[in-house]
């Protein structure tokens, strides 16, 4: 996979209510920020839009027919990913995200908004059902963040999340692009990552 943007330190592990600074962008990150206008899809020869019934592949991807759709802006945990849940028991928060986007769904048909593709082959795009954004549905519950090293968009929605404590803000969590590096909370095994020294528990 591309490298994630990373977070200081300080960031990686997000205690609710604590704030976190906004990630770095690393070069060879996926793009998933809006492109220059409603015509570059055209331009890059990709459809405006696409729209059917989506299969959940996580929190943040779904499929529609044989079209696989990264949603942009937002970021949520990798379906192996655990987190730690108000009571600090271990949970499944990726499987969880992505179980309750499809519940939410509820086979009701997708639409979404193509913005770009991405160097996977996935369409980046806003997606709604019934008329509602997805990717704010998923922040506002806690159920994704706020992806800010590519968009500001759901950044007023994850603060209302976080002071609510929904979802994953209930306990604590590692950013997923930061999961994906190889960071896991105490209490998980170390992966390579962090037994060479790339991530050190606080």
């Amino acid at each position: 996979m591309a490298q994630e943007p990373l977070n200081s330190r300080t960031s990686n592990r997000w205690k609710a209510p604590a704030l976190w600074a906004a990630p770095a962008l690393l070069g060879l990150a996926v793009a998933l920020g809006p492109v220059d206008s409603e015509a570059a899809p055209a331009r890059k020869g990709l459809p405006a839009s696409i729209s059917g019934i989506a299969s959940v592949i996580d929190a943040d991807t779904i499929d529609i027919g044989a079209q696989r759709i990264r949603l942009s802006g937002v970021d949520a945990p990798e379906s192996g990913q655990k987190c730690l849940d108000a009571k600090r028991a271990f949970v499944r928060c990726g499987s969880i995200s992505a179980n309750a986007l499809d519940a939410w769904i509820n086979r009701n048909p997708v639409t979404c908004t193509i913005e770009d593709k991405d160097r996977y082959g996935r369409f980046v795009a806003e997606c709604s059902v019934r008329g509602q954004s997805i990717q704010n549905w998923l922040v506002s519950n806690g159920l994704a963040v706020a992806y800010r090293a590519y968009s500001t968009a759901y950044v007023g929605a994850e603060l209302k999340a976080r002071e609510a404590k929904a979802g994953i803000w209930a306990g604590e969590f590692i950013s997923p692009w930061d999961w994906r590096q190889g960071l896991r909370l105490d209490g998980e095994k170390p992966t390579k990552a962090m037994v060479s020294g790339r991530f050190g528990a606080d």
